[in-house]
């Protein structure tokens, strides 16, 4: 491609994939540069990164679409370039790393990022999540044809519509639905390229093993916190585990077993009658207190005051 066509990198400055100090992104960035037409904690929508310089190469902590409106964009994700013109949608993944950013001069783009919390709270991880994932990876770059970039040339209309009129009941949960739906769209697209089949090559056996492990979390419901009894159950060693589970999701074992109890926790906080030492008794906790100290570096608060406010957020709205 011309360099003399793609001639506008982030801020005058091209990123560097040599720097081993890559800037992190995620949504705290992207307030900070005052550039977001749309945020809140979860979801952020804007349509450019704004004329503050990014020195070197930069590595996404959160989920990112760009959708290139007009022009084309071009860049280096993990060593390897990629072009996005009109009509095409380019999507980021957490711990990419992003260098040599180049765009047209009439270059135009839609970009919605989701924060990583939000993709694990919202985005259950099954076989066909993680097979849309993986060829994500390696094809970063989707094209739309004419329908589908009329739909999301509408659902940006509405959500542009809902940014200037904030106010009402339950406006973050109608621009997560509107978002989720976009997202979905691209799955449609995507779906029918990616291949589900389970054998053979190392990245088929590194997700296929990461699928059982997943199947295990779910049915354990958070009880089993041990990496080696996981790693028992699939025979292999829990260092393995880790590594596989680190390739493949970007998070060790250890940090997906505590997701799965934080999940339940949650629930059954949330959502039943069940008094605090039932709840600890259920997910096999040793004692109240070891309960009430895991409770609180993962959520914050101890397990009484977190249930205290989903009873007052349940009550306001």
């Amino acid at each position: 491609m011309e360099q003399q066509y793609l001639q506008k990198p982030i801020g005058g400055t091209y990123m560097d994939i040599n720097n081993n100090s890559a800037q992190k992104i995620d949504l705290d960035y992207i307030l900070e540069r005052g550039v977001a037409d749309y945020s809140d904690g979860d979801i952020v929508i804007f349509e450019h990164l704004g004329g503050k310089s990014v020195d070197g190469s930069v590595k996404l902590d959160m989920i990112m679409m760009v959708y290139c409106v007009k022009g084309r964009m071009q860049c280096d994700v993990n060593g390897k370039t990629y072009t996005a013109n009109a009509g095409e949608v380019m999507i980021g993944l957490p711990n990419n790393v992003y260098s040599n950013y180049m765009i047209s001069p009439d270059f135009e783009s839609r970009i919605f990022g989701l924060s990583y919390a939000a993709a694990e709270r919202n985005m259950r991880i099954n076989r066909d999540v993680l097979d849309l994932i993986g060829y994500v990876a390696t094809n970063p770059v989707i094209s739309l044809d004419d329908e589908r970039q009329a739909l999301v040339t509408k659902y940006y209309s509405i959500i542009a519509h809902k940014i200037k009129s904030p106010h009402g009941y339950f406006h973050k949960e109608i621009m997560h639905s509107l978002f989720q739906c976009a997202m979905y769209e691209l799955f449609a697209i995507i779906a029918p390229h990616v291949q589900y089949s389970h054998d053979g090559g190392e990245t088929k056996q590194a997700n296929l093993l990461f699928r059982k492990f997943a199947d295990l979390l779910s049915a354990n419901e958070g009880k089993v916190r041990s990496v080696k009894r996981y790693a028992d159950e699939l025979c292999i060693t829990p260092k393995y585990l880790s590594f596989v589970s680190k390739t493949v999701t970007g998070k060790t074992a250890l940090e997906w077993i505590h997701q799965s109890t934080v999940k339940n926790i949650e629930r059954y906080l949330s959502h039943s009658n069940m008094s605090i030492k039932e709840i600890a008794d259920i997910l096999e906790f040793p004692n109240l207190s070891f309960f009430g100290k895991f409770t609180k570096s993962h959520l914050g608060v101890s397990p009484t005051e977190y249930r205290r406010q989903q009873s007052m957020k349940n009550k306001n709205l």
